[in-house]
């Protein structure tokens, strides 16, 4: 009685065997894999939420050029800039700089604090859905919307000091 377990047992685990390689030699359609050509390039397609990445560069309008360039890493998840707005006549600039948390959505809030005094302010920044135009706004200013831009800032105004 005792072989006799046994041996059922072991036909058992054999035929349960025999029932995984059957499963195994099922035949597997391949899928369909559309291959690119090599010089196609493929177009970003546009998001919701912009990162600050997004900001960096020139923006423009008619009346101003805007440089939003890094400051360095300020730490606890919080980026630093430097915002220099280029007027189109002239050599008077305006110069912010802000902190941007990490944020998600097109529009983000920067923290403008001020190296002569304790003050803080904020200013927004939105961009479209194509991320080629952003609208800034200024503590006390109306908002004001630029174009990524197409030339370099001493194009748009030779006269400025650099």
């Amino acid at each position: 009685m005792f072989t006799f377990k046994k041996i059922t047992v072991g036909f058992l685990v054999i035929g349960s065997l025999a029932a995984c390689d059957n499963e195994q030699e099922m035949v597997i359609k391949p899928e369909r894999v559309d291959l690119k050509e090599e010089n196609e390039v493929q177009k970003p397609t546009p998001q919701d939420n912009v990162s600050s990445y997004d900001i960096y560069g020139g923006w423009v309008n008619d009346e101003s050029y805007i440089l939003i360039k890094s400051d360095g890493d300020g730490g606890e998840g919080r980026f630093k800039f430097t915002l220099e707005k280029i007027p189109k006549k002239g050599k008077g600039k305006i110069l912010k700089h802000f902190q941007l948390p990490e944020s998600t959505g097109s529009k983000l809030t920067g923290i403008i604090s001020s190296k002569e005094s304790n003050k803080t302010s904020l200013l927004t920044l939105e961009l479209n859905k194509e991320k080629t135009e952003i609208t800034v706004t200024l503590p006390n200013e109306k908002p004001v919307t630029y174009k990524e831009a197409e030339m370099d800032p001493q194009e748009f105004n030779p006269d400025y000091e650099w």
